[in-house]
């Protein structure tokens, strides 16, 4: 038998579970930084403006490159239509619009936020609001995620080959 013919498959699949877990550690970091931007939504004030700038561009830049790794690295065969996989098409088809639904929700979030230099206390009224529905949407991507994820991580290797 001869193994050569079977090592792309099994390279997809190193790749794939790096890709997943490159995907939680910037989830983890994403999430850490959201609970401290939380932590801090009453302690604003006008002399700390420039702390929470910095917290809120650390966040969002954070938070579109996770958004990103998950597009780019897990969900890219879905989102070309290469996908071939039963069980990931199956899931696809129930839960992969909720994610892109996420997405647009992380990005109108980075794109209110994520000043560069004209971040003040007027355009922070509506903040812990929108802070409190972005939360909301990244707990619904996590929960879709793994189901994402633990799928591509049960599903049996097929090894098509016959016996000569």
């Amino acid at each position: 038998m001869n193994i050569s013919k079977y090592q792309p498959q099994f390279d997809r699949r190193t790749r794939t579970r790096r890709e997943i877990k490159q995907l939680i550690a910037e989830r983890n970091s994403v999430l850490s930084q959201y609970y401290n931007l939380t932590s801090h939504i009453d302690d604003y004030d006008t002399d700390d403006v420039d702390s929470l700038k910095e917290l809120l561009q650390d966040f969002c830049q954070d938070m579109v490159d996770y958004i990103a790794t998950g597009h780019f690295e897990i969900y890219h065969r879905i989102e070309d239509g290469i996908e071939r996989r039963n069980e990931i098409l199956e899931l696809s088809e129930e839960v992969f619009h909720k994610i892109i639904d996420t997405t647009k929700a992380a990005i109108n979030f980075n794109d209110l936020y994520d000043f560069s230099d004209e971040l003040n206390l007027d355009s922070l009224k509506n903040f812990p609001h929108q802070l409190s529905e972005l939360g909301q949407n990244l707990a619904t991507r996590i929960e879709l995620e793994d189901r994402f994820i633990n799928t591509l991580l049960t599903q049996k290797p097929r090894l098509a080959y016959s016996a000569q």
